[in-house]
């Protein structure tokens, strides 16, 4: 839900976790977009989640995996104006939290059941605790820092086995920026890790204490191009970049993104419970 889905499918295929059908509510155009290219047919989409009736719910089931991550504006304390956890996009939190509830399991029903809910570090410590209270359970901190060139800290609320394990990077993980740059273009990183990037074009301009721009070309100050900002997420190049959509509105999803490695690190304990498939 809220944007993760097609991310979360994507580490799920490489993993070779075999899933036989992928529901999501999502209503952002170019999210929906992306997953109709990416994911041909892999994925049915349900609209917004608020008018979604919990009667519907079971129909859709059973579940084996709920994955949710609302919206942070109106929680991320960098928010002036934020409306918090029961106002504005906040509440986004309860219906996800009322999508678990008809999703999970009866009693007697034994079979391996998951869940993970993501929101950003940055809010009021009242929010945190009372998310918690909600799920059941308090959250875990992983920051992409350790598995990517970019600052990323995110709370991470579950049932998924393991989460609390120390995240390690792969041999495949890219730890610096400058691992991300397009090469034979003359491109310097400046940095050897990002600042959190955010939707706006601003949060990759200037980095470091000295405000520096993230990248050189040809010796001249520059910002991130969107395949750069995709292999820093860990995407393939070009994942983003369909039906003529602006740097803009691709800054936009990966900015609501979640870090591949990260998602791959907290999924990659469910290959003990599903039927996969070999890799070839």
């Amino acid at each position: 839900m809220f944007t993760l889905f097609f991310y979360a499918l994507l580490v799920l295929k490489d993993l070779g976790v075999t899933v036989d059908v992928c529901y999501a509510s999502e209503i952002d155009p170019d999210a929906i977009k992306v997953s109709q290219l990416r994911h041909t047919g892999g994925i049915r989409h349900l609209g917004d989640i608020r008018s979604i009736r919990n009667t519907d719910i079971p129909k859709f089931g059973p579940f084996d995996l709920v994955l949710g991550g609302s919206p942070c504006n109106d929680l991320s304390i960098a928010n002036p104006n934020r409306a918090g956890l029961y106002g504005g996009t906040g509440v986004m939190f309860f219906h996800f939290y009322r999508l678990l509830q008809h999703a999970t399991p009866a009693p007697g029903d034994n079979r391996p059941f998951f869940w993970l809910f993501e929101n950003v570090v940055a809010m009021k410590h009242q929010y945190k605790q009372d998310i918690s209270l909600f799920l059941g359970c308090n959250p875990v901190v992983v920051d992409a820092k350790d598995v990517s060139p970019a600052h990323r800290a995110r709370y991470f609320w579950g049932n998924l086995p393991g989460m609390n394990r120390p995240l390690v990077p792969q041999a495949s993980d890219k730890l610096a920026l400058e691992q991300c740059l397009e090469k034979g273009c003359g491109r310097v990183a400046q940095v050897k890790k990002v600042r959190t990037v955010t939707t706006t074009l601003h949060s990759v301009r200037n980095q470091g204490k000295q405000q520096a721009a993230p990248v050189l070309m040809e010796g001249q100050p520059d910002t991130l191009w969107c395949t750069e900002l995709e292999g820093v997420f860990g995407f393939p190049s070009h994942y983003t970049d369909v039906c003529n959509m602006s740097r803009c509105s691709r800054q936009r999803l990966l900015g609501r993104a979640w870090s591949i490695p990260v998602i791959r690190h907290l999924l990659a304990p469910l290959k003990d419970y599903f039927q996969c498939q070999d890799k070839e």
